[in-house]
């Protein structure tokens, strides 16, 4: 029998009243239990949830009907429990501990099950909590997308409680929003919980569900909102700027096709080249800049979701925490840095940068296409813009670039943000505060540390730092933040402290540990590899090696090749885009209608300016600026000095892996996000991935076709085996493992060491130790999580043994239709060299770069299959009878040629024989350490299978 709601919601308060106390306090009995449920470690849900659900059921039949009293609040609970409201409301502080567990098991479970929103939202100290839960409902919040949608919201935005509420405040007197809302926010000390509702759901809004389009959802029809991303990329001798259109998220495949009314070719939206930001392709965005101008629609084949890109004369970007770009806004936020793209047309660069003589904070620079390839024509890009509020009234086409927000901002940057609000213990933070004047201060609580903060001020300026060193703060603590100007509260922050000493379950969200099914892919628990162990392989003898194929016996010596860098793509024209009529932007001016302050409204109230012919749409306030614009003496704007040298990345791979190991598992954009101000090419995060995969740190699975990866884990610990006596540690790490490990290992006498080494995570070995006796002497080992720390005898022999049994090399390969392709080249396997071609030839390796850089191999009949480089290259040198790899027998190395390196486990197996990376050597890529069985199993699988002449059909 199905129940509807309100019998549902009925129930649940029936039952928790015949469970309140006629006598004394009405709560104790809850009270027993959530004391027992926190002393027994929270390992389980609050038992008291049906009791809030009924306390906040009861704000809720308040506010439904606009009474907001607390004794309204008491008549109702007494309702709904059919107990007595006077001891209900005696006892009301008894309801306090509640709402504070709830807050506190929240945090403990790093915000994964919700953020901790009860807090009085008035006077009323207990039953204020109640009514911060139900102020904005959950069928309230699709509404706030009529709000997101009026102004142009990208969902890109980082808005603050003071500058969305300039928003409301304009959108509440329309007729969108449901009379609770309003009567909501007539309520002064209401206010604040709507915006941080409608916040959240600009959040969510912008992303989607599960990586679809956001926007509003008709029957008919869904409307998906693009926005520009923009990219420095360092270069040399030059940098350039690299501006896409697409959508933020990740998508589990590729959306498409997708079409353009009037233009025969086909796009689609996928991750290929950001793990948090899903590109059109091909690019539909050239030198010219002609889409910027025109903008740019797109609908699925069925019409039913239309993607789109409306032109703006300006452009502002925020910097993205999900990955290493700008990401269009709607608005910039007060001190915050920004890019913005100006149209060059008329007066409007004349006017804009005597804006920023008054309205910046600090000067910016501005870069031509001469100073900045990639600039398109007719455009400009202004960098480092940092923005506070003018002296004067601005033009009105630059609404975009003033802050709503009137106080200021208290920003927090630090590297490894593992979520949203959550930093790694190892981590230094930064907190700003920027205000439109001084003095300013900021104040850090830790949480736990009762009456203890930091304070940093500056006297008379409107701008001052904290640097917080997150070594000093209790790994499970959180930081509360507090920003002032004038001796008033302005902002307020909070962010949590973690580590790998306290790791999220893996099974959080369904997702668990990676293991193999391929030498280059992988699936949930399909087969028995996972890491470096290998469950259920029998390791062969040396009487069982394989013999090496004779047909390479001859061969002298390896071709030099290069490492494997991607193609640099040039922009050509735009994609011809049909517009029945003239933009905005290609004039150089919008029609603005404004609406008209009526008299009964005060001065500050937010209006709405509205494009009649585009229908872009922003918030404007009057505070009685001066139309006149005055010289500022002594600011002019930089001008953008070119890159010459590449600044190279410094990456704490401790740090890193420690994160990992607190995350335990996740897609490619949460790996990506991790390193997002610390990169700025997306490729260097791809390659630190894969180090740490051949070290057996993490498994990853690789979309079907490519090196770009899907998804990631962090395996269980495993103490390896590269002889009999010495061993490293692969997978899950922490410092506490690791002194459980050396305890042991001094107890029994063998010797525990920790080698840093550049460019990945300390190498940790034992040694003076055999396989046997490790099992006995590390059987109490465990991790965190309560996994046992495996012993792998012999793990380089079993891992390449167990590949035989995988899915083969080539299975990861996928059909391409190659086409007219820019760019193309050809892989000469004797010269181990990348050829440029005109044109497809013969059978071979080709790879091209329109966008997105791409591998295939063409048989002779002309069918064709994309997978990773070191995969197209391998078929080619076994077409044309190369080897592009070799074992020495003396120094018990396999050598490889650069840009040739070991696939996938392969790989792996290699790097187990010794723990290291492979290294260059005599212009050669040599994993050292290498038994002849490993080495024959390596170099059969590569090159003595049969299975690829086969692959085309």
């Amino acid at each position: 029998m199905e129940l509807d709601e309100a019998k549902v919601e009925e129930i649940v308060c029936h039952v928790v009243g015949r469970n309140l106390h006629k006598s004394g306090d009405p709560y104790s009995r809850f009270t027993s239990e959530a004391k027992a449920w926190w002393k027994g470690g929270r390992r389980s849900p609050p038992p008291f949830t049906a009791l809030l659900f009924c306390l906040a059921h009861a704000a809720e039949l308040m506010a439904a009907d606009g009474d907001f009293a607390a004794n309204n609040y008491y008549e109702r609970l007494a309702q709904v429990t059919r107990r007595e409201r006077q001891s209900l409301s005696f006892h009301g502080r008894s309801t306090e501990l509640f709402w504070d567990l709830l807050n506190s098991w929240l945090v403990d479970n790093n915000f994964e099950l919700g953020r901790p929103t009860a807090k009085a939202v008035n006077s009323w100290k207990y039953v204020g909590k109640a009514l911060s839960q139900v102020v904005v409902r959950a069928g309230d919040r699709e509404i706030f997308h009529d709000l997101f949608e009026r102004y142009g919201f990208s969902g890109n935005e980082p808005i603050s409680v003071d500058e969305i509420r300039h928003y409301l405040s304009n959108w509440m007197h329309m007729s969108k929003p449901n009379a609770r809302l309003k009567a909501a926010w007539r309520k002064p000390e209401l206010q604040g919980r709507v915006c941080e509702s409608a916040i959240a759901e600009l959040a969510a809004w912008g992303a989607g569900d599960d990586g679809e389009a956001a926007g509003p959802r008709t029957n008919a029809r869904r409307s998906a909102k693009l926005s520009l991303i923009a990219n420095i990329v360092p270069r040399f001798p030059r940098s350039f700027l690299d501006i896409q259109i697409g959508q933020a998220g990740e998508k589990d495949r590729p959306i498409g096709p997708l079409h353009v009314e009037g233009l025969d070719q086909e796009f689609t939206l996928s991750n290929s080249q950001f793990g948090t930001f899903a590109t059109i392709e091909p690019r539909p965005i050239g030198s010219d800049g002609e889409v910027l101008n025109r903008g740019f629609s797109l609908s699925t084949c069925d019409q039913a979701t239309s993607y789109s890109w409306q032109p703006r004369l300006v452009i502002p970007f925020g910097r993205s925490p999900d990955g290493p770009y700008w990401i269009e806004v709607a608005r910039v936020a007060f001190g915050m840095p920004h890019l913005v793209l100006v149209r060059d047309f008329g007066s409007m660069v004349r006017d804009l940068e005597a804006y920023f003589a008054e309205a910046a904070i600090e000067m910016p620079t501005v870069a031509h296409a001469a100073e900045l390839p990639g600039v398109p024509e007719g455009w400009i890009l202004y960098k480092d813009v940092r923005l506070g509020h003018p002296s004067s009234e601005p033009r009105k086409d630059f609404e975009a670039l003033v802050p709503l927000g009137e106080d200021g901002a208290l920003l927090v940057n630090g590297t490894f943000q593992l979520a949203r609000g959550i930093y790694h213990a190892g981590s230094t933070i930064r907190a700003s505060l920027v205000a439109s004047s001084g003095p300013t201060e900021i104040r850090a609580v830790e949480d736990g540390a009762p009456g203890t903060h930091i304070v940093a001020a500056n006297d008379d300026g409107r701008a001052c730092n904290l640097d917080i060193p997150l070594r000093s703060v209790v790994s499970g603590h959180s930081i509360h933040l507090e920003g002032y100007r004038k001796g008033k509260l302005i902002d307020r922050s909070e962010f949590l402290v973690r580590d790998s000493s306290t790791p999220r379950p893996l099974d959080r969200q369904d997702r668990g540990l990676l293991s193999y099914r391929s030498i280059l892919g992988s699936a949930d628990g399909s087969t028995p590899a996972t890491g470096m162990t290998v469950v259920g392989t029998v390791v062969a003898g040396e009487a069982d090696c394989p013999a090496v194929p004779e047909a390479f016996d001859q061969q002298a010596q390896l071709p030099v090749g290069n490492a494997e860098a991607d193609q640099e793509f040039e922009l050509s024209r735009s994609i011809v885009i049909h517009s029945g009529r003239e933009t905005c932007v290609q004039r150089g001016h919008h029609y603005w209608i404004c609406e008209s302050l009526k008299p009964e409204m005060p001065k500050k109230t937010p209006l709405r300016q509205q494009c009649k012919d585009c229908g872009q749409s922003v918030i404007i306030v009057d505070r009685g600026k001066k139309t006149a614009r005055p010289t500022v003496p002594g600011r002019s704007i930089g001008k953008y000095q070119p890159v010459q040298k590449l600044v190279q990345d410094q990456i704490d791979h401790a740090l890193l892996l420690d994160a990992l190991c607190f995350l335990g598992c996740g897609s490619w954009g949460k790996f990506e996000a991790l390193l997002s101000d610390q990169l700025e090419e997306p490729w260097k995060a791809r390659s630190i991935a894969e180090d740490l995969f051949l070290l057996g740190f993490l498994d990853l699975d690789l979309r079907t076709g490519s090196n770009a990866i899907r998804r990631w884990s962090v395996p269980p610990p495993a103490i390896n085996y590269i002889d009999d006596s010495t061993a490293f540690l692969s997978g899950f790490r922490c410092e506490a493992l690791e002194t459980s490990i050396a305890d042991a290992a001094t107890r029994s006498g063998c010797r525990f060491s920790k080698q840093e080494i550049a460019g990945r995570p300390p190498l940790i070995k034992v040694s003076g130790i055999d396989p046997r006796q490790a099992v006995e002497v590390f059987s109490g080992v465990q991790d965190p999580l309560g996994r046992p720390i495996s012993i792998v005898d012999a793990a380089g022999k079993s891992l390449a043994r167990a590949c035989a049994s995988f899915l083969g090399l080539f299975d990861s390969m996928s059909p391409i239709d190659i086409g007219d392709v820019r760019n193309l080249q050809a892989f000469d396997a004797k010269k181990a060299r990348w050829i440029d071609a005109s044109h497809l030839g013969g059978p071979g390796a080709y790879r091209w770069n329109d966008g997105v850089q791409m591998y295939a191999y063409r048989w002779p009949d002309g069918v064709a299959r994309r997978g990773p480089y070191q995969i197209v290259k391998l078929l080619a040198a076994r077409e044309q009878n190369v080897r592009l790899h070799e074992y020495d027998e003396g120094s018990r190395a396999l050598k490889a040629t650069l840009g040739c390196d070991v696939p996938g486990l392969l790989g792996r197996a290699l790097v187990c024989c010794s723990g290291d990376l492979p290294a260059i050597r005599d212009g050669v890529l040599s994993y050292e350490n290498v038994g002849p069985v490993v080495a024959a199993d390596v170099i059969n699988m590569m090159y003595g299978g049969n299975e690829w002449p086969t692959l085309r059909q």
